[in-house]
């Protein structure tokens, strides 16, 4: 008689599954990521401007900065405003002196026109080449005696041969008559003195500048019976 073998039974595999007879629940899957914002992206045409729009679509524009302030120019007013304020200005400048627009030949007293000495004369003068032995001091006279002393001092120069006398007038600094007697002085050597007299300038300033005159005096031969009146 046969021995009946027992058949041990083979062990499950465990399979834990607590939630198994939880039917109507279920574990929320988790959220699919959100996908980013693809650019926009205008469609693709030959236009300029489109191509424009479509480099510059994601651009951000930077923080501004504040604009600094210019330095402004000064404004420059018209030329022709000025001008002509000048022009009205001048004209009534010229109005209130009431000038003398009359042109005459002669010139007034104490203008003296002076004409230029021959350079060599002049060279002579001041290196001592020629000399001055004879000169006559005005100050302190009136008009009329110093006209009358001017008169006899040339005529006595020119009846020696001198050939340059020194006139002294002053250059009133400090009396108000040396520059009457100036005009004076020159009018004289000018008209009455100038069959005698060939030229006359200020005196170099070692003989006294402005406050003198050079008086260059001509030959006497033709010219004899010259008074000295003044």
């Amino acid at each position: 008689m046969k021995k009946e073998k027992k058949h041990t039974p083979k062990p499950k595999d465990f399979t834990a599954t607590p939630f198994q007879s939880l039917k109507g629940f279920q574990a929320d899957t988790p959220a699919a990521p959100v996908p980013a914002p693809k650019p926009f992206l205008l469609p693709e045409t030959g236009d300029d401007s489109d191509l424009f729009l479509r480099a510059v679509a994601n651009v951000r524009p930077l923080q501004e900065e504040p604009e600094r302030p210019r330095p402004q120019k000064a404004a420059v007013p018209p030329k022709a405003r000025f001008e002509a304020a000048d022009r009205k200005v001048f004209l009534d400048a010229i109005e209130e002196l009431k000038l003398d627009v009359n042109f005459r030949d002669e010139l007034p007293d104490g203008i003296v026109p002076l004409k230029p000495l021959p350079v060599n004369r002049m060279r002579q003068l001041r290196r001592g080449a020629l000399r001055i032995d004879y000169e006559l001091d005005l100050h302190g006279m009136t008009r009329d005696e110093a006209l009358e002393s001017l008169a006899r001092f040339i005529t006595g120069a020119f009846n020696r041969g001198q050939k340059a006398v020194l006139v002294i007038t002053g250059k009133g600094n400090n009396s108000p008559d040396e520059p009457v007697l100036q005009g004076a002085v020159a009018s004289w050597l000018r008209d009455r003195g100038k069959l005698m007299v060939t030229e006359f300038a200020p005196a170099p300033r070692q003989m006294g500048g402005s406050g003198a005159f050079v008086v260059f005096l001509r030959e006497k031969e033709g010219n004899q019976g010259l008074g000295a009146g003044g």
